[in-house]
């Protein structure tokens, strides 16, 4: 009876404390941390990246295709976090930039959607709802064709990144480039007005570089027409599509230079042998 009464003291006396009180506090050891860390995973090499899809991927495609694009010097290792999410560790910063500064990727059509993983970052909290592409901004008038003004105008389509080197030089430009931070939630911008203070508006245009599949009703990325939720609620007579393909960049095609062995590429000096010289053809004509 005594055993009895003590337990049921004991279980009286037993303070429950809530499980958002205390803590355990570490304190670091940069040495045993090192020596007990990941073997080889190194946070600052790492890219976590989600398919711009609802459905998921072929991991074992994914991971050969991904690795052919890429083509790492010094190699990347993938791992499936959960259905659509992943984690890229590469082993060499060269390797991180070429893929990050790259063009956008995808996979089976389905764009890639990638960060770089900050220090003490879990990668399964990345937001992962943004990306960069190349932007061609059309018919801008002279007087605003500057660095400034073109910086401007990304950050009015999304979050300016950088602008292409070659956007100044040479005589005449039919468009600039620059890549910008899309936000994959919100509509693509097909145009945009644009003026200085005395002058009149005036339209400027939008093409994207190898931008992913998106809505011709909505512009949203990652999803045919035929597939928007618009289809549900408005007869098909009634749907408007604002956008189009005309908003995809033409993809550049290599031409093979058909006169090129014909070409010198320097003056040939008068009195000294042709072949001297750094010269593609056969002969020379008098």
């Amino acid at each position: 009876m005594d055993q009895i009464n003590n337990l049921v003291n004991a279980i009286n006396n037993i303070s429950l404390e809530d499980d958002d009180e205390g803590g355990l506090e570490i304190i670091s050891d940069l040495q045993t941390e090192n020596e007990q860390s990941l073997d080889g995973f190194n946070a600052k090499l790492c890219v976590v990246a989600r398919f711009l899809s609802e459905g998921q991927v072929d991991f074992p495609a994914m991971q050969q295709t991904m690795a052919a694009l890429w083509k790492p010097g010094r190699g990347v290792y993938i791992k499936d976090l959960e259905p659509n999410l992943f984690l890229f560790q590469f082993f060499h910063e060269v390797d991180v930039k070429r893929v990050i500064e790259g063009c956008s990727w995808s996979f089976n059509r389905r764009a890639l959607i990638m960060r770089r993983l900050q220090e003490g970052e879990n990668p399964r909290s990345v937001d992962l709802n943004t990306m960069d592409l190349w932007v061609q901004v059309y018919d801008l008038k002279i007087g605003f064709m500057t660095e400034k003004i073109i910086t401007e105008v990304g950050n009015s389509i999304g979050k300016f990144v950088a602008s292409c080197p070659s956007n100044f030089t040479g005589v005449w430009r039919e468009y600039f480039r620059i890549r910008v931070t899309i936000d994959v939630n919100k509509p693509l911008k097909k145009r945009m007005k644009i003026k200085k203070a005395a002058d009149d508006w005036y339209w400027i245009s939008f093409k994207y570089e190898n931008v992913p599949l998106f809505c011709f009703i909505y512009g949203v990325l990652g999803h045919f027409e035929k597939f928007c939720s618009r289809l549900f609620d408005t007869r098909e007579a009634d749907i408007v599509k604002p956008y189009g393909p005309w908003m995809r960049a033409p993809l550049k095609k290599q031409v093979k230079p058909i006169g090129e062995k014909w070409l010198r590429n320097s003056l040939v000096i008068a009195g000294r042998n042709p072949e001297s010289h750094s010269y593609h053809g056969e002969g020379s004509s008098n």
